[in-house]
């Protein structure tokens, strides 16, 4: 009963995601404004849109190919919960994080001698520096725990 309240779910959600690109696709056709925060608008419908669809897809195709393969659904759960395969993943986050925060750092030194306007800067270095105190937190959190 789960599963099939899952599945219809992510179908759901994922004709949510369709819907979500055609209304971003139709706005921006029919848009006639000028004003920059409204162009925007479609685009954020569309990359919301185009998220929400992959990801539930994903999980509708997953649940189809599974649907008959109880073995194989087991040995998925198995991999999937494994120490090793976690471990991994989580170090590729940590290298994916160390080389975020370079990158970050290069794009503000390079936004900063572009002439970017001071508002773009002033909120990507509030980003920044959230994402570093967010690290941190965390730090000290596995720190007192482990």
């Amino acid at each position: 009963m789960k599963k099939n309240k899952n599945i219809l779910r992510d179908w759901v959600l994922t004709f949510l995601g369709i819907g979500l690109i055609v209304v971003g696709f139709l706005v921006h056709k029919n848009s006639v404004s000028t004003d920059k925060m409204i162009i925007t608008i479609p685009y954020i419908f569309i990359g919301v849109g185009c998220g929400i669809f992959g990801h539930f897809m994903g999980n509708v195709i997953k649940c189809v190919s599974t649907k008959n393969h109880e073995e194989l659904e087991k040995q998925i759960q198995i991999d999937k919960n494994d120490e090793r395969n976690i471990l991994i993943a989580e170090k590729s986050k940590a290298k994916a994080y160390d080389l975020m925060i370079y990158l970050f750092a290069a794009m503000l030194i390079i936004f900063s001698l572009m002439s970017v306007e001071k508002l773009v800067i002033i909120i990507i270095v509030a980003i920044y520096l959230s994402i570093q105190v967010y690290a941190l937190y965390w730090r000290s959190k596995f720190e007192n725990k482990m």
